[in-house]
């Protein structure tokens, strides 16, 4: 497969996980499993925007794009939490989990940029 391919996919599944981020963080507090909620709730913050990083790097779009684009994804996460009537909350705690989570994706595409040439 090419690289023009490889960007494709990417692409595709950038949009794809940014789609079911939003569904996942959507959902109501009491139907989530109960594995979810006590793996830790900032780890599981940092664990969804590290692929969402790497996969919007391999997308093509610069380490700056993705950076913003994490914080901004994580704060409108957090209000729109905020302002749904599904039990869940705006918590600036988890924004700032987000972006620590977009930083380690942009550090894991970094490494993997390495040794995969898109």
């Amino acid at each position: 497969m090419n690289s023009m391919n490889l960007t494709r996919l990417a692409y595709f599944a950038a949009i794809a996980w940014t789609i079911i981020m939003f569904i996942g963080c959507s959902w109501p507090t009491e139907k989530l499993p109960d594995e979810v909620v006590t793996i830790g709730d900032k780890w599981m913050h940092i664990a969804i925007f590290a692929p969402f990083a790497v996969l919007w790097r391999f997308a093509g779009k610069s380490w700056q794009w993705t950076l913003i684009a994490g914080l901004l994804y994580g704060l409108l996460i957090e209000v729109w939490q905020g302002i749904t009537p599904f039990n869940r909350s705006f918590d600036l705690v988890d924004a700032v989990a987000d972006g620590l989570g977009a930083l380690v994706g942009l550090g894991l595409a970094w490494i993997a940029g390495r040794f995969i040439k898109l």
